[in-house]
């Protein structure tokens, strides 16, 4: 007997959402910016003879990401991290630190949220995070999200290919005459998003470039979607965006967008495929968990997806053992293998989630 899904649970919002209109950004001493309009967020670079990195102003989830850096003294680039991070308001700072220096950063107060396993090239990238806020620290779900983890990982391992793509769906890589049905499901399923993702020139500017889409069609509409937000220089890639529209869930479609996407990560020779999925949602920690993805670390108040802060697992996968050497994705064999197959349960199909970059 098929059990019933399990539904996702809404997070009840903590703080007032930053103001997204009308944005001042302080860059650095003495500069600022100010934009006008839907501001989610700014990329910036900061040089000093002492350190380089690329930053992002996220002002949407009031945090400051390091997307990349080098730094010959932690400590000078941990002190302009603080700097810029509380002129912004900003109550959290995330690094994705190297193997060489993420204890460094433990010594200035951060911690040590994930293991981003395969990350740089096949090499590991340590999520640490600072706190600024005590409100941005303090997570009421911890037990039940830990509890849900216990839950998911004791199941049967073996039981892991996806059930049948069932009769009239089909799944495929999105096309550009997609793009208006994407925003109509992501538009219907999310109530707020941690990127600009329902908004058309968002989409259009990343589709299929920065961020590969995969859609399942159902009388010749969306019903289903994921993406993978694409890194060519790490050779990683984040999946994400995933949604499924309230009548199709709980076929199993949402481990064949993955399967798909994970395919065409393999053929472009692509190391590391991991997620971000929402603490407590069983659907799609469930849904990783069975496509063989390793449970690696949680973030806490991560990003705000459903109106309020959210604490988002880190699931991740090692691609190359997927790959052949003619260069094609032995996970082929295992999408077309899930025809004959009726193994999973309706719950791992997932409710809507997103996992934030």
């Amino acid at each position: 007997m098929t059990p019933p899904l399990v539904p996702d649970i809404k997070p009840v919002p903590t703080k007032a959402r930053s103001p997204l209109g009308v944005v001042e950004l302080v860059l650095g001493d003495g500069q600022t910016v100010k934009a006008v309009g839907v501001v989610y967020g700014l990329e910036h670079r900061l040089e000093t003879a002492d350190f380089e990195a690329e930053l992002f102003l996220d002002q949407y989830n009031q945090r400051l990401r390091v997307l990349n850096y080098t730094a010959t003294d932690v400590a000078q680039l941990v002190l302009s991290l603080r700097k810029l991070a509380d002129a912004n308001g900003f109550d959290k700072i995330i690094v994705m630190a190297s193997h060489d220096d993420w204890q460094s950063f433990l010594r200035f107060g951060y911690v040590l949220e994930a293991v981003l396993e395969y990350y740089h090239g096949g090499e590991d990238a340590f999520v640490v995070s600072k706190f600024r806020s005590q409100e941005r620290l303090d997570s009421p779900n911890l037990m039940d999200e830990t509890l849900l983890i216990e839950q998911i990982s004791a199941r049967d391992v073996g039981a892991r290919t996806p059930k049948p793509v069932p009769e009239g769906y089909s799944i495929r890589l999105a096309r550009r005459e997609d793009i208006f049905s994407l925003l109509e499901l992501y538009q219907e399923i999310f109530d707020s998003y941690p990127s600009p993702l329902k908004h058309a020139s968002y989409l259009e500017h990343i589709f299929q470039k920065e961020s590969l889409f995969a859609v399942c069609v159902h009388n010749n509409s969306v019903v289903a979607a994921a993406s993978a937000e694409l890194m060519p220089s790490k050779r990683a890639a984040e999946l994400t965006d995933c949604a499924t529209r309230k009548e199709a869930r709980g076929k199993g479609l949402m481990s064949h967008l993955l399967l798909r996407l994970e395919e065409e990560l393999c053929r472009r020779a692509y190391v590391c495929a991991y997620t971000m999925a929402r603490g407590r949602s069983y659907g799609m920690n469930s849904v990783f968990f069975q496509l063989g993805y390793e449970y690696t670390g949680r973030l806490i108040n991560n990003c705000d997806i459903y109106g309020a802060y959210e604490d988002m697992n880190i699931w991740v996968k090692d691609l190359r053992p997927l790959q052949s050497t003619d260069g094609r994705a032995a996970v082929t064999a295992a999408s077309s293998a899930s025809s004959a197959s009726t193994t999973t349960t309706a719950s791992a199909d997932g409710d809507a989630q997103e996992a934030s970059t």
